[in-house]
């Protein structure tokens, strides 16, 4: 093993160049774009890397599989989980490069994807690589899968997980996405939140019409959409939507135990976001970051958004949405509640659902998860802190609910590596603990 993480130093600067070219290739499920071109990109990494690999099809984006079963035929299997599409790069004129030619600047990767998720799945595949080049087996069985469509809800992988069953059977699973926490902490988590995409649109009239003639006669589709939204939540943030939080826990004692053994500072996380505070303390923090439901409004559209000034009584307007759920809440129960509330306030308006995955959760106290946890305290030297969840969403449950095995979900990325926003970065030092993390992995699941 020390020859393997020799060879991991050694080789990181061609790895970085691997990396790049994986970087360079879009792969934007929301619009398509170079979509499949990066799937067969990264069919040929994972082959060249002594990878076994297929591409599998699905009524949408391409499933990457791989494997590399071990001659021991008692030996355990790891299944490394991650996803080679890209939030869209918009806005553009944020970017200090542009985000599909990555460049390093301060010690940090920059480009898009590169932290969420192609610089953190391409790390379990350089280590296999490593492997390969220093001519020594991997212990384990290891089986890999990448898909298409994370960030457009993973419409296609639980059918995907059910139709291959016995090809994906292994003993755990491990999502890797996400940011460190503060101070750059590793931390294991033990689920993550589910999550509703969704869009609202209205339309009042025929036209946009002259707001002096039109306006305040014909009714305006920007404040219809306005009023709409301030009935679903209010002043202090709280969802008013009926049944939302009907399923909801409170914090258990254990939940707050565990988060009061988090680290927490609230200044630099406040830096990070450019907020002067965030004023909200360890437990409140947690709380709404693991174990509270949200809805967050991405965008809106309505009427003229050029440079200057049009006078326009807008006839149209939407709102894209999400929905972050918790332990108990059922995603398609929520899409029904959302309906019926805006079928209320706003009966001529329609609500498109793009997505949704649902919560899950995992007992860290498993033989498996422990060991998983070990062979992360051997590369991280300053420790591996279990979590009660993601913030964010990643299908999870297809793993512990469809497949039947533990999921731990493991960050490789920096506290402040911008996932979904301009300037998305990776910070070189991290990219190379993640090989080396990944390896470790593989080298120690053997019993």
């Amino acid at each position: 093993m020390e020859q393997v993480h020799k060879y991991i130093d050694d080789t990181f600067g061609q790895y970085l160049d691997t990396i790049k070219s994986f970087l360079r290739q879009p792969s934007i499920s929301a619009s398509g774009e170079g979509v499949r071109e990066c799937a067969a990109l990264l069919r040929d990494i994972m082959t060249e890397s002594g990878i076994r690999t297929e591409i599998f099809e699905t009524e949408g984006n391409p499933m990457v599989y791989g494997e590399i079963l071990s001659k021991n035929k008692n030996a355990k299997t790891v299944l490394f989980y991650g996803h080679y599409d890209v939030q869209p790069p918009d806005p553009l004129n944020l970017w200090d490069s542009p985000p599909f030619e990555p460049v390093i600047r301060e010690g940090k990767l920059f480009a898009r994807g590169v932290a969420d998720n192609k610089g953190q799945m391409i790390a379990h595949i350089l280590a296999a690589h490593a492997f390969k080049s220093t001519e020594r087996d991997i212990p384990c069985s290891v089986k890999f899968v990448f898909e298409g469509e994370e960030e457009s809800g993973s419409t296609n992988l639980p059918v995907f997980v059910k139709d291959h069953k016995t090809l994906l059977a292994c003993d755990i699973v491990l999502p890797v996405d996400g940011s460190l926490l503060p101070g750059n902490i590793l931390n294991v988590r033990l689920g993550c939140r589910g999550v509703v995409n969704f869009e609202i649109g209205l339309q009042t009239a025929a036209f946009d019409c002259h707001s002096g003639r039109g306006g305040g006669v014909v009714p305006n589709a920007g404040w219809e959409l306005v009023n709409l939204l301030r009935t679903m939540k209010n002043e202090k943030g709280e969802i008013l939507i009926d049944g939302f939080m009907d399923n909801v826990r409170a914090p258990s004692e254990y939940d707050l135990s565990v988060i009061d053994s988090l680290p927490f500072d609230p200044e630099k996380t406040a830096a990070i976001y450019g907020l002067e505070s965030l004023n909200l303390d360890r437990r409140e923090f947690f709380t709404a970051l693991s174990l509270a439901p949200t809805l967050s409004i991405n965008g809106i559209t309505c009427g003229y958004t050029g440079d200057g000034s049009k006078t326009v009584n807008p006839s149209k307007a939407s709102v894209k949405m999400d929905a972050r759920l918790v332990v108990d809440q059922d995603p398609e129960d929520i899409i029904e509640k959302v309906k019926k509330h805006v079928m209320k306030y706003a009966p001529d308006a329609e609500v498109k659902v793009h997505g949704y995955m649902h919560p899950s959760k995992t007992d860290g106290d498993l033989p498996v998860c422990r060991k998983v946890i070990a062979s992360l305290e051997k590369i991280y030297a300053d420790g591996v802190i279990l979590s009660l969840g993601s913030g964010g969403s990643l299908p999870n449950y297809v793993w512990t609910d469809i497949l039947g095995v533990p999921a731990l979900g493991i960050p490789y990325a920096n506290e402040d590596s911008r996932n979904h926003a301009p300037n998305e970065n990776f910070s070189l030092d991290l990219l190379k603990k993640s090989i080396h993390a990944s390896a470790q992995i593989m080298y120690d699941f053997v019993e």
